[in-house]
C-alpha cells in the first residue's frame, strides 16, 4: 500500500486520520531550539502502544520500535547548531534518518529548501504532519529513500543525521550515499550528532579517505537537570 505521506495532495487531517488508526491518539508536543518553538506530533500513550507492539511479538511476528519517534538529546544539539552557524547562501539541506524532522524544520525556518528523507514510512508520516504543522510545505519536501539503492539525482550544500549509525547496515551504506548526494566545493559538509557512546566505527572507517572531520563533545541536561549526556557533534568535508 502506498503511504499517504508521500501524496502530495494529502491534507493535514487525512495524514493525522492515518497517524491515529496506528497509534491511536496523537498530540503535538512544543519543542523549543535556541529562540525557536515547533509542534512536533507524538504517540499520546506510547506504553499502550509499545504492549500491542509486544503482543505481536508474542506471536513471532517481527515488530520495529518507533525510535523514530523520541526526540534525542542529539536532535535538539544539532538543531541548534542548525541554527546558528553560517550557511552558504541559497543553501539546500537534506535531512537522512529525519525521525521528527526538527533539524530539518529549522533549516527551513531560516528560509532555506530542505528534503525531509527516511526509510521508515512512519517516520515519514509524522514528519509531513509536523511540516504542515508548522507551516513549512513551502520549503520541505519529504521522500523515500533506500541508503544502499537510492539516488536522488541532486546534490545538496549539506546533509544532517541524527542517531543514524545505530544500524550496522545504514553505517556500511550510507558512505556512498554521501558521495552521491553531497555538492562539490570546501564549504559543503555532512552534520551528524549522536550520544558519544555510539562509536560509528564501519561509518567513519569508510569515509576517512574522502572527508575531513572535526569532532565536538556537547553535554547536554534534559529539563529539571535530568539526563545528563555527552552529545558526539561531527562535522566532515570532502578534501
Amino acid at each position: 500500500m502506498s503511504n499517504i505521506a508521500l501524496k502530495s495532495d494529502a491534507t493535514f487531517d487525512e495524514l493525522l486520520a492515518a497517524a491515529r488508526n496506528k497509534f491511536g491518539a496523537i498530540k503535538f508536543e512544543e519543542v523549543k531550539v535556541g529562540d525557536n518553538v515547533l509542534e512536533l506530533a507524538q504517540v499520546a500513550d506510547m506504553p499502550a502502544y509499545l504492549d500491542r507492539l509486544v503482543d505481536k511479538a508474542r506471536g513471532g511476528k517481527k515488530v520495529d520500535l518507533p525510535l523514530w519517534a523520541k526526540i534525542w538529546p542529539s536532535c535538539l544539539v544539532l538543531g541548534f547548531y542548525v541554527l546558528k552557524f553560517k550557511a552558504v547562501e541559497d543553501a539546500s539541506f537534506l535531512e537522512v534518518g529525519t525521525d521528527g524532522g526538527l533539524c530539518g524544520m529549522l533549516a527551513a525556518g531560516r528560509g532555506f529548501n530542505v528534503t525531509l528523507a527516511d526509510t521508515d514510512d512512519d517516520a515519514l508520516l509524522f514528519a509531513r504532519l509536523n511540516v504542515m504543522r508548522n507551516n513549512l510545505e513551502d520549503k520541505i519536501k519529504v521522500c523515500k529513500i533506500s541508503f544502499s539503492e537510492t539516488d536522488l539525482s541532486e546534490k545538496f550544500n549539506y546533509i544532517l543525521g541524527c542517531e543514524i549509525l545505530h544500524r550496522d547496515d545504514v553505517a556500511e551504506s550510507l558512505p556512498v550515499f554521501l558521495g552521491k548526494h553531497l555538492a562539490g566545493g570546501k564549504q559543503s559538509e555532512v552534520l551528524l550528532a549522536m550520544d558519544k557512546k555510539r562509536s560509528g566505527r564501519k561509518f567513519f572507517d569508510g569515509t576517512k579517505e574522502n572527508y575531513r572531520l572535526m569532532k565536538q563533545e556537547v553535554p547536554f541536561v534534559g529539563n529539571n537537570g535530568e539526563g545528563q549526556s555527552i552529545v558526539s557533534l561531527i562535522r566532515m568535508g570532502a578534501k
